[in-house]
């Protein structure tokens, strides 16, 4: 037996004793839910607070009518960020292991390859991500709360409608970095940790993705959204550390916001609401890209995995 698998088996005690791992598995995934349940709607109360108190209103088209005044509400966002998805995600991390980080892998290295190799990967992947968005116009969910939807849009719109370096910044924290950091940690880095650890981790990666998709609310984008997070999901997998979901995460909603940013500008001009549909060549040599750089990301990934675990 090797030293390793000595090391796991004389570990196995004391990680099966420690926190909530004394229950049943299916009862801890109902105290994710409590956890998380518990501290999302919390967050949603207290942004809702903070917004009608500032605002003097909750209609989002009233708030959205003066896109210069809005950093009271990407404060609030960035609040129900934290409070909604990281708290729950640090108290189910530490109720699972010790130290926090440790459960959700967020105290493992970060390879340096991957700040030029996530990108590509993301890059190459758009055009699935494009396919994807078609197929979702005609799913019957596409028009669910659409009301809500078009109301959301809006406030998006104003959100990015600034063309100050001041409020880039702000819009890359709120869209970007916090949300890369919450979610990550509470999707990837808890629930589907969980599901992988009595389900095929195929089935945990996609129970997690449409979780993930569910709790944004916004159906136009539901498929894609559900894609993205498959990919996110086996790059937690393959690569494990939570910082690269991070990192690819940060980058794909960061590239959004400044393709915003440019659009505004008259830059770079494209529609952000309607991606165009990929032609076959184009879907053909992007994928091909795409399984020629997975190929190089699970290469790293393990040597990153065995340099970590050694």
């Amino acid at each position: 037996m090797s030293q390793n698998l000595l090391d796991d088996d004389l570990k196995t005690p004391l990680i099966r004793h420690y926190g909530i791992n004394k229950y049943d598995w299916i009862l801890q995934v109902f105290i994710w839910i409590g956890i998380f349940a518990a501290f999302f709607i919390g967050a949603q109360l207290i942004s809702s607070v903070i917004i009608i108190l500032y605002y003097k209103s909750a209609d989002f088209k009233v708030i959205a009518s003066n896109p210069n005044n809005l950093n009271a509400l990407r404060y609030a966002q960035m609040l129900t960020t934290i409070i909604g998805f990281l708290l729950p995600a640090l108290i189910f991390s530490k109720q699972k292991d010790h130290p926090v980080t440790k459960y959700s892998n967020a105290h493992l290295g970060f390879n340096p390859l991957f700040l030029l190799l996530i990108p590509a990967l993301i890059y190459t992947f758009y055009p699935i991500i494009n396919v994807s968005f078609f197929v979702n116009k005609i799913m019957p969910w596409n028009d669910l709360m659409k009301s809500s939807q078009s109301e959301y849009k809006i406030l998006i719109d104003a959100l990015v409608a600034n063309n100050s370096l001041h409020v880039l910044i702000l819009n890359l924290i709120t869209i970007a970095i916090l949300p890369a950091i919450c979610e990550e940690w509470i999707f990837r880095g808890t629930f589907q940790k969980l599901l992988s650890e009595k389900l095929n981790i195929h089935l945990a990666v996609f129970i997690a993705s449409v979780f993930f998709s569910l709790i944004h609310m916004e159906f136009s984008g539901f498929l894609p959204r559900i894609i993205l997070g498959m990919f996110l999901g086996y790059l937690f997998y393959y690569s494990g550390s939570l910082w690269t979901n991070i990192f690819a995460h940060a980058v794909n909603n960061a590239s959004q916001v400044v393709f915003m940013y440019l659009n505004n500008k008259g830059i770079y001009k494209m529609n952000v609401d309607n991606p165009e549909m990929p032609k076959t060549w184009e879907l053909v040599v992007y994928t091909l890209g795409f399984v020629v750089l997975w190929y190089i990301f699970y290469h790293f990934s393990q040597k990153n995995k065995k340099s970590n675990f050694a």
